[in-house]
């Protein structure tokens, strides 16, 4: 490949692309800015139509330079100021309404951990209901069993039957009632 010599700093380097110029990025931003400085300086000197005057002259030329400066400087921060307010009132709007929906979001979620507790609390009551309930129906089985069982028992012990509507609740039950059997 050939190298070249960088303009900036006198640094020979092998381009990367046959447009590249400089050896650096930072020696390619040194040219643009004594670049636009010097269009500046240009620009000066034709606004105010001052190129080779005399001493006072210049001075007077500096004076309405930096007035023109001054002026600008002004304008700008003025510009700015207008600027940075609209934005920082289109913030603040826009702040203001991601608070008040962060705020109905926290609000939204504790009532729903209020609801998911008290529901939480209601299972936790009606699963201790339930196995009450299922242990006192056991009891009621129990009792009712044993009660049969003394039922037929005692017409056992009387050798006597048992009425129609008696012997066919036990009939449902699965229990016989005939004498001699079990």
């Amino acid at each position: 490949m050939t190298t070249r010599t960088c303009p900036e700093c006198t640094t020979t380097f092998t381009p990367a692309s046959p447009r590249q110029l400089f050896c650096r990025p930072e020696c390619a931003h040194r040219q643009r800015q004594r670049k636009y400085r010097q269009s500046i300086q240009d620009e000066e000197l034709r606004m105010t139509g001052h190129v080779d005057r005399s001493k006072p002259n210049s001075q007077e030329a500096m004076a309405a330079l930096t007035a023109l400066y001054e002026a600008t400087i002004r304008n700008l921060r003025s510009a700015n100021k207008r600027k940075l307010a609209t934005i920082t009132r289109s913030f603040e709007g826009r702040l203001a309404t991601a608070y008040e929906q962060l705020n109905e979001s926290a609000q939204a979620v504790s009532r729903a951990q209020s609801k998911a507790d008290e529901l939480q609390r209601s299972v936790k009551r009606l699963l201790h209901e339930n196995k009450q309930r299922e242990l006192s129906e056991q009891r009621a089985v129990k009792d009712m069993q044993h009660l049969a069982a003394r039922v037929l028992g005692l017409h056992s012990d009387a050798n006597t039957r048992l009425d129609k509507t008696s012997a066919a609740i036990f009939a449902r039950r699965g229990w016989n009632t005939e004498m001699g059997r079990s």
